[in-house]
């Protein structure tokens, strides 16, 4: 008779999964600053809240271009804490909200992707981990780069027409060494003011 020996299954561990959030507004005004405060709340309650999940924080930069990754120091820093393998999953609002610039949106994905970190876009419902998705990720990338140089194109053209008018711009009066005097710029000198039209 041959002999048996049973080997009892081994069970896989329950293991939490590591969740941040990023959040990005780009000015400092009173509406995007409750913004900013709102979706950080709304990243926190929902981490916190999720049985499965652990808060691995949540990242935000302020008065900071989409364009531009350099000097974003809250994305830099979730980047560094998911890299030392600190978070298996985050959730960003949206494409554009991570980056407007095609190629770092790709590099920060796929940078991601190779630690097994998904990236999630609640707005376009896309998970960054599926290969499949980089497509479509890659066009809505590219439609926010446009869509951003489009309005950066359209203010200077507004800035060219006011100039060649010879408009001021009466938000701006107050220039160090200037000031606005019947809505024209003089050059504040020690004794008096001089036109500089």
């Amino acid at each position: 008779m041959k002999k048996v020996i049973f080997i009892p299954a081994k069970l896989l561990e329950y293991k939490k999964i590591k969740v941040a959030a990023y959040c990005r507004v780009s000015s400092l005004n009173k509406i995007q600053r409750e913004s900013l405060e709102w979706q950080m709340k709304y990243y926190t309650n929902m981490i916190s809240k999720n049985p499965d999940w652990i808060l691995a924080g949540v990242f935000y930069d302020v008065g900071k271009s989409g364009l531009r990754i350099k000097g974003r120091t809250g994305l830099d820093k979730m980047l560094k804490k998911a890299s030392r393998g600190k978070m298996d999953y985050i959730l960003v609002k949206s494409i554009s909200r991570l980056s407007r610039d095609t190629v770092d949106v790709l590099k920060i994905i796929r940078d991601l992707r190779e630690r097994g970190i998904n990236m999630h876009f609640e707005n376009e419902n896309l998970d960054s981990i599926k290969l499949e998705n980089e497509l479509e990720i890659t066009l809505r990338s590219m439609l926010a780069q446009e869509e951003s140089n489009n309005t950066s194109e359209n203010i200077q053209w507004g800035f060219q027409r006011k100039f060649e008018k010879g408009d001021i711009f009466t938000k701006y009066k107050n220039f160090m060494g200037y000031t606005c005097v019947d809505e024209e710029i003089v050059i504040v000198g020690r004794g008096a003011l001089t036109s500089i039209t």
